[in-house]
């Protein structure tokens, strides 16, 4: 198997049916299911590249899921709310397609996602967080931070209890009407009786974060993919400047004594905080965000330049945006550089206080 090999996935463009122009501005589901209900038209070419990358970068994220990972991302692609395709992977020395069992290793091969005879699909759209212009008063940002917070009480990843950031897993530019359409697409198949959120200012479109990780995982650097009921692990998209790595607490030369001590957080385990409560967001939700990490990642020119892929988000700059000025992170302080600072400090000398401790048990257990 040669890992600098390139792997694709592919589609058959008759399978696929491009969308509409959106209207200019979307103020109901109507207009929303408008939006999001591709044409009668196809792309002119006989496939659509929809992923490629060096089979190292894939199997950095596949990691023990082997192509059931890869499956995944075709469905929700292509079919994210019934999942009727199958994943088909091209044998060279037999010039032929096999089908691709989750099992089955990566392979630096071309792969194909097949639709039923005379099923076409819209594929997913595209979210590139863009657009921001003057700022625009609304207190449901901040409503939504505290309920979060109040839900959660600690980052996700790290455990910490501060200070938090209000992740927003759908970005608030989608808007209320696309926000429960998009809901409703990826919950269908894992829990299709949910019911719909009201606004996309509902506490399920949040997780708290540390404001370092906020940040990554509001540009789609970083996703949480799901493992089973409230466990998810950490994956990091964005590749980390020569000599640094990503640990849960922030990027840090790998030189140092808090790069090496610190938890990395690609492979880092994640959970709620409170498993039981009722409003946590579900796995969907952050399938549908995982999937705009891995588009940001891994998407072809194919897919990127096909007609209106991308969702048509509100081009304004709200009050509580974590990636602008306003900001719904109760981490903006004048001091907040030096007690950031301070906090790795402590949380550095408390892991190696616990290290210590275990040292020592294993040695008087000896």
């Amino acid at each position: 198997m040669d890992p600098t090999g390139i792997l694709e996935l592919r589609v058959d463009s008759p399978s696929i049916r491009l969308y509409p122009v959106p209207p200019p501005t979307i103020s109901d589901d109507l207009l929303a299911a408008a939006a999001m209900t591709p044409s009668a038209t196809s792309p002119a070419t006989s496939s659509i590249c929809l992923l490629s990358g060096l089979l190292s970068d894939f199997t950095r994220y596949s990691r023990q899921e082997a192509s059931k990972w890869l499956i995944d991302i075709a469905h929700d692609i292509c079919d994210p709310a019934q999942l009727r395709g199958s994943l088909l992977v091209w044998k060279e020395h037999q010039q032929q397609w096999h089908p691709v069992s989750a099992t089955d290793p990566l392979t630096a091969s071309t792969y194909r996602y097949e639709l039923p005879s005379g099923i076409t699909v819209g594929l997913s759209k595209i979210s590139l967080r863009a657009g921001k212009s003057v700022s625009a008063e609304n207190g449901d940002a901040t409503a939504m931070a505290d309920r979060v917070k109040g839900r959660d009480g600690a980052c996700w990843i790290s455990g910490s209890h501060g200070p938090l950031s209000n992740g927003h897993i759908l970005p608030k530019r989608m808007g209320d009407h696309l926000g429960r359409l998009t809901f409703q697409t990826f919950m269908s198949s894992d829990a299709p009786n949910l019911s719909l959120p009201s606004s996309i200012y509902n506490e399920v479109f949040g997780v708290s974060l540390s404001a370092t990780l906020d940040c990554w995982f509001d540009t789609y650097d970083f996703g949480l993919r799901h493992v089973s009921p409230n466990h998810y692990e950490c994956h990091m998209f964005d590749t980390a400047q020569v000599g640094a790595v990503h640990t849960i607490y922030g990027e840090f030369l790998g030189s140092t004594a808090m790069a090496s001590t610190l938890p990395v957080l690609h492979g880092h385990p994640a959970s709620p905080p409170q498993p039981r409560h009722p409003d946590n967001p579900p796995a969907g939700l952050f399938r549908w965000h995982y999937l705009q990490c891995v588009l940001r990642r891994f998407a072809h020119s194919d897919y990127k330049s096909l007609a209106n892929i991308t969702y048509p988000e509100l081009p304004i700059k709200m009050e509580g945006d974590s990636d602008n000025e306003g900001t719904d992170s109760e981490a903006e302080w004048p001091s907040m550089a030096l007690d950031l600072g301070r906090a790795a400090e402590i949380s550095l000398e408390e892991h190696a206080e616990r290290q210590q401790a275990v040292t020592d048990w294993v040695s008087t257990a000896q």
